[in-house]
């Protein structure tokens, strides 16, 4: 791919926001074993720790675009809460270490893909509130990671949110891309070129 190359006027940061924008690009694994294309129940993914086990997100967001040699200078995931909570969970945020993340099955789970060594804690505080957005911590050093393999094909980035040993019956749950387009999660990206 093409070397990013602004013009001296133009170096600035450029904001970029990814959407997942298919069904099979979202959902929830439970218990390391079993693949929710739409989530659980109700077009909802559930992060945590259900009472039996731990329940993790898989993200694909396809065609990021970006230039072999752009500096990532802030990423984060957006998710919009399902449900009313007052529950404490613990995640972990984790890249899929692929030069493209296909996309997830019953066969090709988020648990049994290689991730990056950069990883994210993400402990939600505060109470969350039905159909607000959520926005994680700056992930950006997975995002480098990712974008940084030599391999890299620019056609899609993996992201798993993953229970990090939250108190049992501690979860939160967001909308799938099955509940609503506009609902689904989002990778917002802020990119300057590396030069």
């Amino acid at each position: 791919m093409a070397k990013f190359k602004p013009s001296q006027a133009n170096i600035k940061r450029i904001f970029s926001k990814l959407r997942v924008i298919v069904n099979t690009d979202d959902g929830e694994e439970d218990y390391d074993t079993t693949w929710y294309p739409n989530g659980f129940a109700s077009n909802q993914i559930s992060i945590g720790h259900d009472g039996t086990g731990s329940n993790d997100a898989g993200l694909r967001f396809l065609r990021p675009l970006l230039p072999n040699n752009v500096k990532i200078t802030k990423a984060v995931l957006r998710v919009k809460s399902a449900v009313n909570s007052t529950k404490r969970p613990a995640w972990v945020i984790k890249g899929i270490k692929q030069s493209s993340t296909l996309s997830f099955d019953s066969t090709h789970r988020p648990s049994q893909q290689p991730k990056t060594t950069a990883t994210v804690a993400w402990v939600p505080g505060a109470d969350w509130v039905l159909n607000t957005w959520y926005e994680s911590p700056d992930i950006k050093s997975i995002i480098q990671e990712i974008i940084d393999q030599t391999e890299f094909t620019n056609k899609a980035i993996g992201i798993a949110i993953e229970d990090n040993s939250s108190p049992s019956n501690n979860y939160e749950n967001v909308w799938d891309f099955n509940s609503g387009a506009a609902n689904a999660p989002q990778l917002i990206l802020t990119i300057e070129p590396d030069l």
